[in-house]
């Protein structure tokens, strides 16, 4: 079964998903695929890999308009990076200064959650990606920050989709968070 196929039946309320992938192109286009089969559904998209403005342009290369749904206020993106590279700003996005900060990364994310209401259907929150999270924090640290995110999206009732790159953990590591979540894709 193909990664897309997979991403596709993985829509269950409730779950959570590691999801490991190749290219950042592909990664790109598996995001893109994930927000197309759940467009009618609310999310949180946690990003330490690009600025918001960033995400929305690339997303735009594969059809998605982010910005469309970020002012309807079906997405909410909690970014981690354009306040500590200077990078533009946009409008209906939550803003932490740097992905170190995982308690304010946690704060934001709460904020993002009672922004589109905490009994939203059906709603996901997407973490892209690990390997950036762990450059700025121990393992430790992040371990606890998934451990405790992990439980609360259970709790909500939300799909959880954790994005790493292959080979950019450790196996100690990865097979950790595996073991917090309901399914790997490779």
């Amino acid at each position: 079964m193909q990664m897309t196929d997979e991403l596709s039946v993985f829509t269950n309320p409730n779950r959570v998903l590691l999801l490991q992938t190749g290219i950042e192109e592909n990664y790109l286009k598996l995001i893109s695929h994930f927000l197309l089969i759940n467009r009618n559904c609310k999310g949180i998209y946690v990003s330490s890999n690009r600025s918001s403005r960033d995400l929305v342009d690339r997303l735009r290369k594969y059809d998605y308009d982010l910005d469309a749904k970020i002012k309807a206020r079906e997405i909410s993106i909690v970014d981690l990076v354009s306040r500590s590279v200077g990078a533009q700003e946009i409008e209906g996005a939550v803003y932490v200064s740097s992905p170190s900060e995982l308690s304010a990364t946690q704060m934001a994310i709460e904020a993002a959650i009672n922004k589109l209401s905490p009994q939203a259907e059906n709603a996901w929150l997407i973490i892209d990606s690990l390997p950036t999270l762990l450059i700025f924090n121990g393992v430790g640290a992040l371990l606890n920050f998934l451990y405790f995110l992990i439980g609360r999206l259970r709790v909500l009732g939300y799909t959880g989709v954790i994005f790493t790159a292959e080979g950019s953990l450790s196996p100690r590591v990865f097979s950790t968070v595996a073991q917090l979540c309901d399914k790997v894709i490779k």
